[in-house]
């Protein structure tokens, strides 16, 4: 029950901050208006994720500037953080774990998703310790991951999955870096975390019992603009869709510079930033075209998508279904796959 207690006080701090905090707030009044040269504004959240590093190679080859833009970046420590600033509409864009677009929306969030960005493909994983050999000798163990997030809800998919519950296991909410280090302390005996604390933790004598490598098309990262930002600034949204797919690009034909730069900005080495993109594949823009188009099966984003929210309504982490692929606008991706 203090599970469940703890989900519903959470979510009505996040529905009391999207509403007390986004209607008084001014500051997109001065985004999306003509920046330095003429430039337009763009504000952007996002935490220290690999693709996410995409944004500062924008920045730093001047692809963004090149196409009109005059991005302004903020990164967050965590998904929680840089969703909050967005849904409070501080930001006009935010990158997202897919699955967390869902709560918000349910809730009245207006937003859209613009584009895919990855798919993850071993980024994301439960490390126990040695002796754990399978879900089930989970229980009555304690689990670290952050409430909520990606990796919360893909603990929750493993204990499902194992015919147990959260009610099972004792789950404590932590950061994602602080997660890894209290599982690298043995403070706890297994946690949901993603990249690079994943790595991190497994070099430190944690075993790797489950990751999403085993599903790629499970989560997703993609980039969400406010429905405001992209019905008064459809050519910013494109031009910003277009400079993404642009970094991607100048990332594969150079990819030693990129990721040096890359990493440095991520505070991890040359290296460790290198192993951390091989558990991802990075999606262009024609990946997006092809995962927004509606099909029955995984291939289509929405499809995924609706089963997480199938699974989040059971959970009672969401009082009512939405339509997932509603959340989708492919305009700019079609667009600029041309």
């Amino acid at each position: 029950m203090k599970k469940n207690k703890v989900i519903i006080f959470f979510f009505i701090g996040a529905l009391t901050i999207f509403f007390l905090v986004g209607c008084g707030n001014t500051k997109n009044a001065e985004q999306g208006s003509g920046g330095p040269k003429g430039l337009t504004k763009i504000s952007v959240g996002f935490t220290s994720w690999p693709t996410n590093m995409m944004i500062y190679l924008a920045q730093e080859k001047g692809i963004f500037e090149k196409n009109g833009l005059d991005v302004s970046s903020e990164e967050f420590s965590s998904t929680t953080e840089s969703s909050n600033a967005f849904l409070a509409e501080n930001l006009d864009m935010c990158t997202y774990p897919a699955p967390d677009i869902i709560a918000p929306i349910s809730r009245g969030a207006d937003f859209k998703v613009i584009m895919m960005t990855d798919k993850s493909l071993g980024s994301d994983g439960l490390v126990v310790k040695p002796a754990i050999q399978r879900i089930e000798d989970l229980k009555g163990k304690t689990i670290a991951t952050q409430l909520y997030s990606v990796d919360h809800m893909y603990l929750l998919t493993l204990l499902d999955g194992a015919g147990m519950s959260s009610d099972d296991v004792n789950i404590v909410d932590m950061s994602m870096s602080d997660a890894g280090n209290a599982f690298l302390a043995g403070q706890v005996d297994a946690a949901s975390i993603w990249e690079p604390y994943l790595s991190k933790a497994v070099a430190g004598g944690g075993k790797l019992l489950y990751s999403t490598k085993d599903n790629p098309d499970l989560i997703t990262d993609c980039i969400a603009a406010s429905h405001k930002f992209v019905t008064d600034n459809p050519e910013a949204v494109a031009a910003f869709v277009k400079s993404w797919d642009e970094a991607v690009a100048y990332w594969k034909e150079h990819p030693e510079e990129s990721e040096a730069l890359m990493a440095k900005k991520m505070n991890v080495s040359d290296k460790e930033f290198h192993d951390m993109m091989g558990t991802l594949y990075i999606t262009t823009v024609q990946d997006s075209v092809k995962g927004f188009s509606k099909a029955e099966d995984a291939s289509y984003w929405g499809y995924t998508q609706q089963k997480i929210v199938t699974f989040l309504k059971k959970l009672n982490v969401i009082e009512k279904k939405i339509d997932a692929g509603s959340i989708i606008d492919s305009t700019f991706v079609n667009e600029a796959a041309k």
